[in-house]
């Protein structure tokens, strides 16, 4: 009754939210979405959430994590992988452990090294490559629909339109003769596609030339970011109105996608959509007045135009 009291009144709801004391949620308990399995009861050691009572939302999801950061690396995404399995919506599921893990990894400190940092980074690097795949899997399922559907009808058309007879007893030889076509078809598409995606992998691995190890890998993305700093990097300018030579004649995020892909081994496998795509979020998060970064392209800038 309280909270329907100082939402209703816009001063109080306004000063509420503006100072954090107040949220969106409602305290009615259970009124949330349950992205993770949950059950009322005693604590077991499995992926479950537990809880003594119904939880309200927001302790509901804060637990979520409470409970990521509780694991090593391995078991967290294991975590992870059993709710997600059970959740029907995979693509919400992805999304939503997407925005609260990069929501929260945001919170901390510049240069923390905190495990559940750590954890936070690793998890959302899975889910980035699971969100790739899922995509990959819905152009498949859409490409089936359209062989096993829209395609059929496409070959019935023909058909009917060349055949002179359109007796009844010539349509049921029609339909079984346009499914026929279309199983058939579809076959040969899949051994064409199959063909052309093994072998344009079987071609890049054959010109790799690295399998250089990060020590530490969540120093990932400061790789990135120094790869983006080479990129942008410039020499002093000499004329007025006029900025210097660029160390790159031309150099783009998809080039250091590649670059990663096939001479580092924590981006060996993955797909170059998702390596670039990793390289986009950093690019896009990075703090061009960012002492650290400053101090590393006047550094960069000194070697290469001294």
């Amino acid at each position: 009754m309280f909270r329907k009291f100082v939402m209703n009144n816009m001063f109080l709801r306004n000063g509420g939210l503006i100072f954090g004391e107040l949220n969106n949620y409602s305290n009615e308990p259970g009124n949330f979405t349950p992205y993770f399995q949950y059950e009322i009861g005693p604590y077991e050691d499995d992926f479950v959430l537990y809880f003594p009572k119904l939880p309200k939302a927001i302790l509901y999801y804060n637990s979520i994590f409470l409970k990521l950061w509780a694991y090593n690396p391995q078991d967290a995404i294991k975590y992870i992988q059993a709710n997600y399995d059970l959740y029907p919506d995979k693509n919400d599921f992805l999304l939503f452990l997407k925005r609260q893990l990069q929501h929260r990894i945001n919170s901390f400190k510049n240069g923390s090294k905190s495990p559940k940092l750590s954890i936070a980074k690793i998890s959302l690097d899975w889910i980035e490559e699971e969100l790739a795949e899922l995509k990959g899997r819905q152009k498949i399922q859409a490409y089936n629909q359209f062989i096993r559907q829209d395609l059929t009808v496409i070959v019935k058309n023909e058909l009917q339109n060349t055949i002179s007879s359109t007796s009844t007893s010539t349509q049921p030889s029609i339909d079984h003769l346009a499914e026929r076509i279309s199983i058939d078809l579809q076959a040969k598409l899949d051994s064409i596609l199959e063909n052309t995606e093994t072998k344009i992998m079987s071609l890049a691995d054959k010109y790799e030339t690295g399998n250089i190890q990060l020590t530490n890998l969540n120093m990932k993305d400061k790789l990135i970011t120094l790869f983006l700093c080479l990129k942008s990097l410039t020499g002093k300018s000499t004329k007025k109105n006029k900025g210097g030579d660029p160390l790159f004649t031309d150099m783009d995020l998809n080039d250091i996608a590649q670059i990663l892909r096939l001479h580092f081994a924590p981006y060996k496998g993955r797909k170059i959509d998702s390596v670039e795509r990793r390289i986009y979020e950093v690019n896009t998060a990075l703090k061009l007045d960012d002492p650290a970064y400053n101090e590393l392209s006047r550094a960069l800038q000194k070697f290469f135009f001294p």
